[in-house]
């Protein structure tokens, strides 16, 4: 057996798939949860800070963001990104996300911390005044649901995500409504983590989940409860084939060489079918111009 292929993390992962697979048979919805913040303040605002100043470091132009329409995909429980937004002087921003957004006290905390901190332009906007908190109605609107299933009122001039992408089962889909939802001459941003994760995340190397067989890997991890395990060129090329131009690529952590070149013969085939340049992509950032 290859030192590549994990059983226990697979096992594991295969445990609480197939449960949350078994409770979507059986109409058993899951209970709103907020994933970052329960894992403690502390860890939230470092995570909700790095967010904010990775997508402020690599805005193409701050001063578009003026009155602009604004769509954040996938916030889950951040509302930092889509409050960063609006005090660059975004208009309305619209969230969207999969499961419930349920606001709390802790978001308005994690908020504070970020509005103290002198590098971000963070001014707690996204959140009306009063309690309990809730989201500002004025300037805010939460949309449940996946992309390709959503309809938004309005065409938006700039559309972001973080660490989504490598959810999206369905590309040619979620780029197909990028394409239609972004106005012309509006801009796209997207981060995204195409390593392992969950039991498959660090200390484990980022690419050993991509030696298992397809068949074996969509065994184990649900669809809308994985990683997907597409290439960096599938984003890129759907990026193309829905009407965006002059991609920018901005490589964040890429596989070292060594680690590649051990991994390398053990990858499924769908990594073959591609240079190495592009397998070692692992953290990305692109932005993109809708034609």
């Amino acid at each position: 057996m290859s030192k590549y292929f994990h059983p226990g993390p697979l096992l594991r992962s295969a445990y609480y798939g197939n449960r949350w697979r078994l409770k979507q048979l059986l109409g058993i919805k899951d209970k709103p949860h907020t994933d970052v913040l329960s894992s403690g303040m502390s860890s939230a605002v470092a995570r909700y800070r790095r967010i904010c100043q990775t997508l402020l470091n690599n805005l193409p132009d701050r001063e578009f963001m003026r009155k602009a329409v604004v769509s954040e995909i996938g916030c889950g429980d951040c509302l930092a990104a889509a409050d960063m937004m609006l005090a660059l002087g975004a208009k309305h921003v619209h969230l969207v996300e999969f499961i419930p957004m349920i606001v709390r006290e802790q978001h308005r905390e994690a908020l504070e911390s970020l509005i103290a901190d002198e590098s971000l332009p963070n001014r707690g906007d996204v959140l009306a005044d009063g309690d309990p908190p809730r989201l500002n109605a004025d300037q805010v609107t939460f949309h449940e649901g996946l992309l390709e299933n959503v309809r938004l009122p309005e065409p938006v001039d700039f559309l972001y995500s973080f660490d989504v992408l490598e959810h999206v089962e369905d590309l040619d889909g979620f780029f197909a409504y990028c394409g239609e939802v972004v106005r012309p001459g509006g801009l796209m941003m997207h981060k995204f983590d195409l390593s392992g994760h969950g039991q498959f995340e660090d200390p484990m190397p980022p690419l050993d989940f991509q030696t298992m067989p397809r068949w074996l890997y969509e065994c184990a991890f649900p669809k809308y409860n994985r990683a997907v395990g597409n290439f960096a060129d599938q984003f890129l090329a759907s990026m193309k084939k829905h009407g965006f131009i002059d991609l920018n690529i901005i490589p964040i952590r890429v596989a070292e060489e060594r680690y590649l070149d051990e991994v390398w013969p053990h990858l499924r085939t769908e990594a073959h079918r591609r240079d190495k340049q592009t397998v070692a992509l692992l953290d990305l950032v692109v932005t993109a111009k809708k034609a």
